[in-house]
């Protein structure tokens, strides 16, 4: 993926991420408060009372960007490069076994993590469904068609949202985990 690739995903991911995190609120930055000077690699900006730091790795194959709100949230999102599941990711939302992450997301109210694999669509689907099935969860399956292929489940308060695409040998698995309150 090329860095310019990953800048625009970049733009487009904080773009969200405010969105999610601001509300309609529309604050200024106070001039006294001082900013952080980030360290070489980085980026640091307030912006309507968010702080966004964006991290570029230095091979330039993966960007890292977290944005604070004033409410002191936290909203975190990588891609390129080698990409970590997140350390708060439930342990009990299963992990397609030999996936490699390509992008996360992680939020106050949840969690996005594109992994990519070399299984065929069907066998991830179906590992999904047995392991959801199996840790009883409320299983609902949503046919996209094509060659997507999708299911959501519940339990507690979460809903895990599964999309699987691709083509043979180059299948990526979307998880998508939301908490209602």
């Amino acid at each position: 993926m090329s860095s310019k690739t990953i800048r625009t995903l970049f733009t487009a991911a904080a773009a969200s991420l405010l969105m999610i995190g601001c509300g309609d609120e529309e604050s200024t930055p106070d001039p006294e408060t001082p900013v952080a000077r980030p360290a070489p690699g980085t980026a640091s900006k307030p912006v309507k009372g968010n702080t966004i730091v964006q991290k570029m790795d230095p091979d330039g194959e993966a960007m890292h960007l977290t944005a604070t709100n004033p409410a002191g949230k936290k909203f975190q999102a990588s891609i390129g490069g080698e990409v970590d599941v997140p350390d708060e990711f439930p342990e009990d939302v299963p992990i397609f076994p030999g996936s490699t992450p390509m992008a996360s997301l992680s939020a106050p109210d949840g969690f996005i993590v594109t992994f990519k694999s070399t299984e065929e669509q069907q066998v991830i689907f179906d590992f999904y469904q047995s392991k959801f099935s199996d840790g009883g969860w409320e299983i609902a399956e949503n046919p996209m068609g094509g060659n997507q292929l999708s299911i959501d489940a519940s339990k507690d308060n979460r809903t895990v949202s599964v999309i699987v695409s691709g083509r043979t040998g180059d299948s990526r698995v979307s998880v998508i985990v939301t908490h209602t309150n």
